[in-house]
């Protein structure tokens, strides 16, 4: 039994760190990698990396992994306290087991069997505030402070080697229309009614298709008129927002664009969504909430040389890929920097109550990680 990762993990899981509230976690990391051999920094996001330099010219190597959790929900919904971090049952439980405390424990420590040693580059172990509300947003300092040649994130993947992920847009359509007294709807235009005539053509809309990371989603997930609350008034605006799960070569302006199309005969825009958020350091970050696509190829050097080491310590289950969105839509989507995905746990233990993954696979997945760095490390020697 690998103790130290356990150990690393169950210690996360009971540090609550729900996005904006980082500052507990990142403080502990701080002392926990300085004590095993990484140089550390705190980055303006409040993000903390671990940095181990092989002393010798070679690769950058980032292990990425998101340290903020989403919440609880009613904790009377748990059958165990939400932040036990406890092992029952061949299970490490706690909110944040699965995405991704323990992934995070996993990175760190197969990072530091590197600490003291000579090889070519140098290996970051990224730990980045801010993912669940805004994927990607604070890597954008690890990419622009340590220039990566290649990043592994460390979200689940059920031990399969990942490969590429599907995309996010926060698409928002805004039907307009004219606002009267409501015991007098006729002298008004009602833009609930011009949304809703909105939506069914966006609903019928063709979505594309990938070979390998499948089709493209279009989910509506929220609508509100103005004015709110509506007191005997015909609002004159009202506002959708969709989830706009896309794929490799699909662009903000191309999915607005073909959305306007498909709307153009009623008084009715699409846009993407401009996001603003302030982490727990006071750092405010701003962009348009797209995340794009990824796909590395099944030939490329990084993932030949990932699988081969996966192989070697007889832990290769195969390629996969990201259903959700990760971190990799700013490494590998906006940066075009070679990404893989290998971590502990399955997706779909993601954000659920009674949040658990097997020690086993958190375990595994330790070892896999050193494999893969052992790999890249070994070759660009």
């Amino acid at each position: 039994m690998n103790n130290r990762v356990i150990d690393l993990a169950s210690s996360l899981i009971r540090i609550p760190s729900v996005t904006g509230s980082e500052s507990a976690i990142v403080s502990f990391l701080s002392d926990y990698l300085s004590e095993s051999g990484f140089h550390t920094e705190i980055l303006p996001s409040g993000s903390i990396v671990g940095i181990i330099d092989g002393g010798m010219p070679g690769p950058v190597i980032v292990l990425d992994g998101h340290i903020d959790t989403v919440g609880i929900g009613e904790e009377s919904d748990w059958s165990f306290p939400p932040f036990a971090g406890d092992i029952k049952d061949g299970k490490i439980r706690g909110r944040g087991a699965s995405d991704m405390k323990c992934g995070v424990a996993a990175s760190i420590i197969a990072a530091s069997r590197f600490a003291g040693k000579s090889f070519p580059g140098r290996i970051i172990a990224a730990c980045i505030v801010e993912e669940e509300r805004f994927e990607g947003i604070a890597s954008r300092e690890v990419s622009e402070r340590f220039k990566p040649d290649c990043v592994i994130i460390a979200e689940s993947t059920d031990g399969k080697l990942n490969i590429g992920q599907r995309g996010r847009a926060e698409i928002k359509i805004e039907a307009f229309g004219k606002s009267c007294h409501s015991s007098n709807p006729e002298e008004g235009v009602n833009a609930i009614y011009t949304l809703i005539d909105a939506i069914a053509r966006i609903d019928s809309m063709p979505l594309s298709e990938h070979p390998v990371l499948g089709k493209g989603i279009m989910a509506l997930t929220d609508m509100i008129s103005e004015p709110y609350p509506g007191m005997s008034v015909i609002p004159n605006k009202a506002i959708a927002t969709y989830d706009r799960r896309t794929l490799p070569g699909e662009s903000a302006e191309g999915i607005v664009d073909s959305i306007n199309k498909a709307i153009a005969s009623v008084d009715a825009k699409a846009s993407v969504a401009y996001g603003t958020t302030v982490t727990y350091s006071g750092l405010s970050l701003s962009a348009p909430r797209f995340f794009p696509s990824w796909i590395a190829r099944d030939d490329s050097r990084l993932v030949s040389l990932a699988a081969e080491g996966l192989r070697k310590a007889g832990l290769f289950k195969g390629l996969g890929h990201y259903s959700f969105c990760t971190n990799g839509s700013h490494y590998a989507g906006e940066k075009g920097i070679e990404t893989i995905g290998y971590g502990p746990g399955e997706e779909r233990l993601a954000h659920i109550t009674d949040e658990a993954i097997s020690v086993e696979s958190l375990e595994s997945s330790c070892e896999g990680l050193y494999a893969i760095l052992s790999a890249l490390i070994e070759g660009n020697a």
